[in-house]
């Protein structure tokens, strides 16, 4: 392959690795193909309506999300692809992305924000939305300072372990406990 094919080559001061660059041409067919991609903007403008019977939201507009089950204000939704996670790290991918890109409705659904973070988490690393959720959550939780961590855990019955990976399997442990009695 010549380095008009490897840019990461000849031009190694723009993007020093092919990583890199991947990443650079993945941002930008996002930003081109799907970001204002008619019709996903169609799509979610057709799904969303006025916020249910009582439901007090300043969101004039809105959907359930497709994986929570809550009323979100449009402002808050992302269109997802529902069989989604095609990856961009060659150019033998590059078919196959643009095309995801360019899914049908089919494929679409409205989730939250947050939620979509959630699903992409369980995606890369092979597990279920339930962990991912558990996950992020934990992450969430132990960056906060050591003791708010350790009173956390008091706060939910544990006796704080002495190193910071026993205590995150604790929180760990207390969401999943959490989610079984759910």
């Amino acid at each position: 392959m010549s380095d008009s094919h490897r840019p990461w080559e000849a031009h190694p001061d723009i993007w020093p690795t092919k990583s890199s660059f991947f990443v650079w041409l993945r941002g930008n067919l996002r930003r081109a193909l799907w970001e204002k991609n008619p019709i996903k903007i169609k799509f979610k403008n057709q799904k969303c309506s006025p916020p249910p019977q009582g439901l007090e939201t300043r969101a004039k507009t809105g959907a359930y999300c497709a994986l929570t089950g809550e009323w979100i204000g449009k402002s808050k939704l992302e269109v997802d692809h529902i069989e989604g996670n095609v990856s961009l790290k060659d150019w033998d991918d590059l078919l196959a992305f643009c095309q995801h890109l360019c899914t049908p409705i089919e494929n679409m659904q409205l989730v939250s924000k947050e939620a979509h973070k959630i699903k992409s988490h369980a995606e890369r690393k092979g597990i279920s939305f339930q962990e991912a959720l558990i996950e992020k959550q934990a992450i969430a939780i132990t960056k906060m300072s050591v003791g708010e961590v350790k009173q956390w855990l008091i706060d939910h019955g544990v006796e704080p372990a002495s190193n910071a990976a026993a205590r995150r399997e604790q929180v760990v442990g207390v969401l999943t406990r959490g989610t079984d009695n759910a």
